[in-house]
């Protein structure tokens, strides 16, 4: 008789269920409220990912209904209102996320709306496109800003996968502001060609 494989499904599909479950795992000992988890996974994953405390709650409700995750309600302290809700990885958990580790990572689909409306425009949407590339250009340099801002010493395991996270976002950063340039170049070109061909006709 064969020995059963976890199961690799639980964990599949959201890079945030991997994260809050191995999260649960590795800090084991004690149980974690929602919020304590999500500020720990944003830590670890970086400002780049944009966690919110919405999405760490919906995705630690469907690790319990998988079965990875247990709650409970810890007492209030203080004054009235009701315990906190805290999670606990479940015996099922390790194995889980042991095949998570194992789940080869393929490259995601390039889905950034901008390119899609550049794709899709004409030459009379040019003006727009480059007022979209600045808003575009200045939510990269705050995400920069941010992820700059957010390293960490080096020195053991946590550090040196934070500051590998935080490298990852810091390049595909600079390779998106390089896009800018270019497309900002190339739709002001076009233009001005263009505008001197109608001039000379």
């Amino acid at each position: 008789m064969s020995a059963q494989m976890p199961d690799k499904k639980p964990v599949s599909g959201s890079p945030l269920r991997g994260a809050l479950l191995a999260l649960l795992v590795n800090e084991g000992e004690q149980p974690l409220g929602g919020y304590r988890l999500g500020t720990l996974v944003e830590r670890r994953l970086g400002p780049a990912w944009r966690v919110t405390r919405q999405s760490v709650y919906g995705t630690l409700d469907r690790l319990e209904e998988d079965g990875l995750v247990s709650s409970s309600s810890k007492e209030a302290t203080g004054r009235g209102g009701e315990g906190q809700r805290v999670y606990s990885a479940t015996d099922r958990a390790d194995a889980a996320v042991a095949a998570w580790m194992e789940t080869p990572v393929g490259k995601e689909p390039m889905r950034v709306e901008l390119q899609a409306k550049i794709a899709l425009s004409s030459a009379r949407h040019a003006p727009q496109l480059l007022r979209a590339l600045d808003g575009y250009e200045r939510d990269c340099f705050e995400m920069l800003r941010k992820t700059q801002e957010a390293e960490v010493p080096m020195g053991s395991w946590a550090g040196l996968a934070m500051n590998l996270t935080r490298m990852a976002v810091d390049e595909s950063l600079q390779a998106e502001l390089r896009w800018i340039a270019l497309a900002r170049r190339w739709i002001a070109d076009f233009v001005a060609n263009q505008s001197t061909t109608n001039r000379t006709r």
